[in-house]
């Protein structure tokens, strides 16, 4: 037997969002005895390297002090050549950067780097570090086809180097016999209704602050309702202030980050998603895997997992009122919102599973190491 060949999946940050998860997913269910996978990050909290020991050959945090740390940027090149990588797979600018230059000075054979969203916040310095570095990539595989569509556009790639590979994510069991139980734990009611959630760090692309404005219209028509908050607070404290300021506070509760996300999903009548940009978020894919119905905006690559009408209410960015109106049109249609969930769970399971991910990603990786 050939032994397995090596991976490293290349991380800007190690706190954990969409991104992190998916490169946990990616790496636990890779036939081990075809890939060795090995994780890094270059700056974060360390999370998604401690959830990554377990699971993989190796993990470490770099410790990037900036983007261009020297003293990280060896320690990265040195790791590639200690450890024999064949192939970086690189997630995020920072990663790209960095990722692609030492893979090629540490004797890597290929690089594939990630498209993981529609990124409009690039600036040109940015679209200039990503064409210069682009050069050492062997593939680029986007998650939506709204990512290869922008960075086309922006960075003026060739379409034909970049594959679309949509996310999956792994079935598992939602307790919603133990929903009661979970929501007192939440400290919700047993009466509120609706209960609607939201699976998204707070900062301003994922829209909390849209939902807080949209907060006095909806309690007024639906005065037990709750929102769940279940992210890291990015946004210092501005989002719970907001609230405070508006007077719906008390019908939030902020949960802070929760690596456990199917009691949260079970405690849910609604999922919520009002981004301003995305490329294919893993939240609303775990909503609709758990037949939880679904409002989220048509922006990026949300309009390739789920219809307006068929799989989710699809409303525009920015708008507390279309937020306020879908949540009341689901509130009061028991029958739209079991039509909305099965519709998104049948789809879900058909053409968003990680064994598609997973097998899509390995014949990349095969093709480029020559298996």
């Amino acid at each position: 037997m050939t032994a397995p060949h090596r991976i490293l999946h290349l991380a800007s940050f190690s706190s954990m969002g969409g991104t992190e998860r998916m490169i946990l997913f990616l790496v636990e269910a890779m036939d081990r005895h075809r890939f060795e996978s090995h994780v890094g990050c270059l700056i974060g909290n360390g999370d998604l390297i401690r959830r990554a020991q377990p699971i993989c050959a190796g993990a470490r945090h770099f410790q990037f002090r900036h983007p261009l740390d020297p003293r990280g940027c060896a320690a990265v090149l040195g790791y590639i050549r200690r450890h024999r990588i064949e192939l970086v797979h690189t997630y995020g600018l920072r990663a790209d950067t960095v990722g692609r230059v030492a893979a090629r000075l540490g004797g890597a054979r290929a690089v594939v780097s990630g498209i993981r969203s529609i990124d409009p916040w690039r600036r040109w310095h940015h679209t200039l570090l990503d064409r210069l570095t682009a050069p050492l990539v062997d593939r680029f595989i986007s998650n939506s086809e709204a990512g290869k569509a922008a960075t086309v556009a922006r960075e003026r790639f060739d379409p034909s180097r970049i594959e679309v590979i949509h996310s999956g994510i792994p079935a598992r069991e939602i307790p919603f016999a133990r929903r009661d139980e979970i929501r007192a734990e939440l400290g919700v009611a047993p009466d509120a209704f609706p209960v609607a959630g939201i699976l998204a760090n707070l900062r301003e692309m994922k829209g909390h602050e849209d939902v807080v404005r949209a907060l006095p219209d909806i309690l007024a028509a639906w005065p037990s309702a709750v929102f769940l908050f279940a992210g890291r607070d990015d946004s210092g404290g501005a989002i719970a202030r907001l609230a405070a300021q508006l007077g719906v506070d008390a019908a939030i509760r902020f949960l802070g980050y929760r690596a456990d996300t199917a009691p949260l999903l079970a405690a849910m009548d609604i999922f919520l998603l009002p981004s301003h940009w995305e490329g294919l978020p893993v939240s609303v894919l775990e909503a609709m895997h758990a037949g939880v119905p679904v409002i989220t905006t048509g922006v990026g690559g949300i309009p390739e997992l789920v219809r307006d009408g068929e799989e989710a209410l699809l409303i525009e960015p920015r708008r507390p009122d279309q937020i306020a109106g879908a949540v009341a049109r689901l509130a009061g249609d028991q029958a739209l919102r079991r039509r909305l969930a099965d519709n998104a769970l049948r789809r879900a399971r058909e053409e968003f599973s990680l064994e598609t991910m997973v097998r899509r990603h390995e014949e990349v990786y095969g093709r480029l190491l020559g298996l």
